[in-house]
């Protein structure tokens, strides 16, 4: 089972991770990191696999935010 809302949240961080570098705005990148972080942590409680789709997911989020600013 595929939770939208989750997805959602790893890949607004990774959407406005690339929209803080593109501003060279290190203290915001640097928040986006922790609450990366924090995100990573939250999805390894619900096992591996949840961990690797949150990297996933927040991936996909930079991905498409850096293809955007281009």
């Amino acid at each position: 089972m595929f939770n939208w809302g989750y997805a959602l949240i790893g890949f607004g961080i990774g959407f406005a991770t690339s929209a803080a570098k593109n501003a060279h705005n290190t203290s915001l990148v640097n928040l986006f990191m922790v609450a990366f972080l924090a995100f990573l942590i939250f999805s390894a409680t619900f096992g591996i696999e949840w961990f690797f789709m949150a990297i996933v997911e927040y991936v996909i989020g930079l991905v498409v935010g850096i293809k955007m600013t281009r």
